[in-house]
């Protein structure tokens, strides 16, 4: 996965900020939008430090990067409303609660997608908006997870 380029950074700095449709959403913007533009192999260390920032502070913030993620992807679905898996993941428990992030908040359901979150230890959390990221980066880098999974 590629880090975005500037065009890329800003539509996707429009996109969350679009998403974000509460105030205490707005704050979440600028740490997400940092893990979904660097490239997550390079940027790795980066996202780790987002990442324990999220997870140690207010449990409000947390949520409001789950709902922010799931809504600005919520639209990324195959035809028949599944979330499409991209790489050897697609049965990991993780990528598994990600996509129900996804069609949770696709159906105007935020409240149930961050009961099944809450329920998880911080490190799977953590691990799951880390695929939220990845997946805002193929969006806004123009990767189709469409063609991806077709050619793996």
């Amino acid at each position: 996965m590629p880090e975005l380029t500037e065009q890329q950074a800003n539509d996707l700095a429009l996109a969350a900020e679009a998403a974000a449709v509460l105030p205490s959403q707005r704050a979440v913007i600028p740490a997400l939008c940092r893990m979904a533009s660097v490239d997550p192999v390079t940027g790795r260390k980066a996202n780790t430090a987002i990442l324990l920032d999220l997870l140690r502070g207010d449990e409000g913030e947390l949520r409001a990067a789950f709902e922010v993620a799931g809504r600005m992807l919520a639209g990324d679905t195959r035809p028949d409303g599944q979330v499409v898996s991209v790489g050897n993941a697609a049965h990991d428990p993780k990528m598994m609660l990600a996509h129900d992030i996804i069609q949770l908040s696709m159906r105007g359901e935020p409240d149930r997608a961050w009961a099944q979150v809450g329920q998880q230890p911080a490190g799977r959390q953590a691990s799951v908006l880390s695929i939220l990221a990845a997946y805002l980066n193929y969006r806004f880098a123009g990767l189709d997870p469409l063609v991806l999974a077709a050619t793996q």
